[in-house]
Formats: structure tokens, C-alpha cells, sequence
């Protein structure tokens, strides 16, 4: 069967969104073929409910192949104040400590003078999708990485890598270790790589962003710059966050966050300022390749000048249909959604 899709950069967008869409959904096994008439999973990393999850797809002409990967799902956090909320997922859900990445062309130890590195958090999500076995008993026990190059044929067959928030940051990273797979083990490019992201936070340095690239040219970064998640941990982006709602509210210059005991009061602007002084020197940056900026419309229903409404502007910023608003599709409603972590940063 010839391939009946259209990977038009708009249709390509248009098809990732609603793959993000399956990957939030609690039975993506069996529901994908209702919310995505003509695609079926082929291989599934295990439990949905686990904290990373991703899939891949197969599409009936069996000339695409896509590996979506799901974002945070919601967690019951019981904090003891708002200042747990804003460290736990500022600074250890996203875990900004550096880790090298051998995955590139750049060889440190032959002397080269970059030095790409992603964030440790980020590190370790990779570290489970390279454990993962497959769920499913189609391609019974092949890892991720196996099942990839036989159902593309070692990269001969268009394969889409998406996913929405820190399911995005994970896209970037796999993909960079799929490209880097094709050139050492068959000495091809990554022409058939079509990467596209939504919300993901920067996941690496700017040599590793750099390298991403060159390896990957056929890519798309949607950012919608009401959206605190995809900021971090971009120091001069983490600048712009305090003025996101402004003259509206809420407004981070007034918010204050509760101090713990024997500490000072602090603004979500100050949080904000202090989270970028310590990031300046990791030097993360975004990938360049038609990265694209839009803006969503505020929610009226979080318009005081509280952290709650704070969190339920960002969290709402943050939700992948505004981002399937952007690019006209209209996501079918999932069956009891995993909602991703309403990112109450």
C-alpha cells in the first residue's frame, strides 16, 4: 500500500498534536483507533500510568512510524506551603544539573572543544526509554531503539518523534541518540526524521541544541510564549516569565509566596529572578529549527493577584489544546485523561 498521509510541515503538526493527544489518553492501546482513525500502537513502553510513558505508532501504509512520548501526569503532591510547589517542579522534576552526552559527532576525547550535555533529569528519562521492552505482543521484548530500526527499516521509513512538555524534552533528546544510532550503525543521515515538539523545556546546553540541528533539520518547536514549562531552564527566558501576564493579572511582582518559618517573604517575580541567577552559568538554550512563538488567550477565571491563580493561569497556558487551538485541530476528548502535570511552576 502506498502512503496516504500528507507530511506537509502544517499536516505533520496537525498529526503530532493528536499523537500527544493518544498519549494522555488512559488506554492509548485500543483508543487510538477512534482518535486517530488509520494509526494503531505497535509497540508500548508499559503501564500508561507510569511517570514516563511513550509508544509508537505505526500508520496502515506502513510508511510512517511515529514514537510519541507523554509528558508528567498529575500527581497528589500534599506540599506543606506554595514554596515546595514552586522548588519541587523548578528545580527537581526538571532536574537542571548537567550530564555529558556522548551522542554527537563531537568527540571530547579526541579533542574536540564542545562539550554537549542535557539535564540530568532529562538524562534519566533517556536511561528508561534505552531499558524499556516492549509492552505489547507484536514485537515481544525488542527495545525501543530495536523496534524503531526494524519497523522503519534502519531509517529508510519516515518516522515522526513528538511529544508535549518534558514528553518534549525527551522527543529532542531521542532523537538526537536515534540520529546519531543511523549515522554510526548505517552510516546514514537523519533525512526521514521528522521531530516536533510542543511546551518542552530546553534540554540541554547550547552545544547539544546546536548538534540537534545539524542532525535534525526536518523539525518544529511550537512555543506558546504564554507557556512558563518551555522557559526553563533558559536563564533569559526565566527572566521574561514575571511579566508574562502583565498589565493583566495575575501579577507576579505582587504575589507573594508564603515563607517557611525563619525565612523572608518572597514575590513569584523574586522566585523567578533567583532561579535565573543560578541557571546563567549551565548555559541552556533552545533549538534553533523553525522554532515558533504564538500566544494564547488568557483565561478570565485566573485573574487575582494570589498564587493559586498564579498556577491556574500557567497551568492552563500549558495544556496541549491550546496548542492544537494554534494549528486548527480540534482534539477529540480522551477517555479518562492522564492530565499532564498542570505545570504549577
Amino acid at each position: 500500500m502506498e502512503s496516504n498521509i500528507n507530511l506537509n510541515p502544517d499536516e505533520l503538526k496537525k498529526i503530532a498534536v493528536r499523537l500527544c493527544n493518544v498519549a494522555g489518553d488512559a488506554d492509548p492501546d485500543n483508543d487510538i483507533k477512534t482518535l486517530m482513525p488509520g494509526w494503531r500502537v505497535a509497540w508500548s513502553s508499559g503501564k500508561v500510568t507510569s511517570p514516563n510513558y511513550f509508544f509508537i505508532a505505526e500508520h496502515e501504509s506502513k510508511d510512517v512510524y511515529a514514537l510519541a512520548v507523554r509528558g508528567s501526569v498529575s500527581k497528589d503532591n500534599g506540599f506543606s506551603s506554595d514554596l515546595d510547589v514552586f522548588v519541587d517542579w523548578g528545580l527537581e522534576d526538571l532536574d537542571a544539573a548537567l550530564a555529558y552526552w556522548p551522542f554527537t559527532s563531537h568527540d571530547v576525547a579526541a579533542g574536540a572543544d564542545k562539550m554537549p550535555c542535557i539535564s540530568a533529569g532529562a538524562y534519566t528519562g533517556f536511561t528508561e526509554m534505552l531499558l524499556s521492552r516492549n509492552n505489547l505482543g507484536l514485537l515481544p521484548l525488542l527495545s525501543l531503539q530495536q523496534a524503531l530500526m526494524f519497523l522503519t527499516k534502519n531509517g529508510d521509513k519516515k518516522l515522526i518523534i513528538t511529544g508535549h512538555s518534558l514528553g518534549g524534552n525527551l522527543a529532542n533528546v531521542y532523537a538526537s541518540y536515534f540520529a546519531e544510532c543511523l549515522k554510526r550503525q548505517f552510516s546514514k543521515t537523519a533525512d526521514n526524521v521528522l521531530l516536533v515538539t510542543f511546551a518542552a523545556p530546553a534540554s540541554g546546553n547550547a552545544d547539544f541544541a546546536n548538534d540537534l540541528d545539524a542532525k535534525i533539520t526536518n523539525a518544529w518547536h511550537l512555543h506558546n510564549i504564554r507557556d512558563v514549562v518551555p522557559n526553563f531552564p533558559v536563564a533569559g527566558r526565566l527572566l521574561l516569565v514575571s511579566d508574562f501576564y502583565k498589565p493583566k493579572t495575575p501579577d507576579a511582582t505582587v504575589i507573594q509566596i508564603p515563607a517557611q518559618k525563619g525565612q523572608d517573604p518572597m514575590t513569584v517575580h523574586d522566585f523567578y529572578q533567583k532561579m535565573a541567577d543560578v541557571l546563567l552559568l549551565f548555559g541552556y538554550q533552545q533549538p534553533k529549527n523553525n522554532y515558533e512563538y504564538f500566544e494564547a488567550a488568557l483565561d478570565s477565571r485566573w485573574k487575582e493577584n494570589t498564587i493559586d491563580d498564579w498556577h491556574g493561569q500557567v497551568g492552563f497556558q500549558h495544556q496541549l489544546f491550546n496548542y492544537a487551538k494554534h494549528l486548527g485541530v480540534d482534539l477529540q476528548p480522551i477517555k479518562n485523561p492522564l492530565v499532564t502535570a498542570a505545570a504549577v511552576v
